[in-house]
């Protein structure tokens, strides 16, 4: 069984992909101020906080099968948008590929690419390893220490980390239930098994084509550059020079997004990183009234 809560009167028009390892209270925020206008829903995926462990691999086919039979359990309008952000931007594609009839539209912010693999093969090992790409090694870790019982620290350094470094208005709730999910073992496990399928190159090798996509407004945001530079430099360590190169392959790789629909457009955020929907909320309003207009 998953976890979800659908925001606004209305039946479910926005449908949230939330980005690897997040639970339902880091977007509670911006669900709640959509739920204005829109019936919204957020929700996690199989192995996520407390939706139930899974029962298929973490593969993006599998997960959007999953979200199809989610949403034949609640009221949702013929067709709905798709907000995916970072790693939920591969599951949101994936989901337009399979079930094209239900999608209205797709709003997507930094999502991660089905080209990722690029990085390694561009770049030597050493640079590959400081470039800060790679996060399998990140997952294992958290995933031990859940399994260790040991998720207390994982929860100190969670305080000082994404997405409690660009947002600072979360409840003293919704601040257990984010920091919880680091005592979790099915938790780290799920996000681990996510990651790892969303770079085995028989799980995505669908996703690099760009003839089976729907044509549908697509609305691509990506973070700002000279943010992304500053943080690349600050807690990489990296020079000035090798920070530029990974921003330009990082922007290459998302643009090559717009490609695949006829109707897509591109923002660029001017005052985020890779937490948009945290830092530069009022973009995602601007984004549906661009998909609004274009149908």
């Amino acid at each position: 069984m998953q976890n979800y809560r659908i925001f606004g009167k209305n039946k479910v028009e926005i449908v949230i992909e939330m980005g690897l390892g997040s639970c339902l209270s880091e977007w509670l925020p911006i669900a709640k101020q959509l739920g204005e206008e829109y019936g919204v829903m957020v929700y996690e995926r199989a192995g996520v906080n407390k939706s139930s462990i899974p029962e298929e691999r973490r593969t993006p086919h599998n997960i959007a099968v999953e979200l199809y039979n989610l949403l034949k359990q609640v009221e949702h309008r013929e067709k709905i948008i798709l907000l995916a952000h970072s790693q939920g931007g591969l599951y949101a594609q994936q989901f337009c590929r399979l079930y094209p009839d239900l999608v209205k539209g797709i709003i997507l912010l930094d999502p991660l690419s089905a080209k990722d693999y690029v990085f390694k093969e561009k770049l030597t090992k050493k640079e590959y390893r400081k470039s800060g790409v790679d996060k399998s090694q990140i997952f294992r870790i958290m995933r031990t220490f859940a399994k260790l019982r040991l998720g207390g620290l994982t929860k100190k350094l969670l305080r000082n980390a994404p997405p409690f470094y660009y947002y600072n208005e979360y409840s003293p709730k919704e601040i257990k239930e984010i920091l919880d999910c680091a005592d979790s073992p099915v938790h780290a496990s799920t996000v681990l098994e996510e990651y790892i399928c969303a770079h085995e190159p028989e799980q995505i090798k669908g996703l690099l084509e760009k003839n089976n996509f729907p044509d549908i407004p697509l609305i691509l945001i990506t973070h700002s550059s000279d943010m992304a530079i500053e943080e690349n430099m600050k807690f990489g360590g990296n020079s000035r020079a090798f920070a530029e190169k990974i921003e330009r392959m990082w922007q290459g790789i998302m643009k090559e997004y717009l490609a695949y629909s006829n109707n897509s457009k591109w923002i660029q955020a001017k005052k985020s990183t890779h937490y948009i929907h945290l830092q530069e909320p009022d973009l995602i309003k601007t984004a549906l009234n661009m998909v609004e207009e274009a149908v």
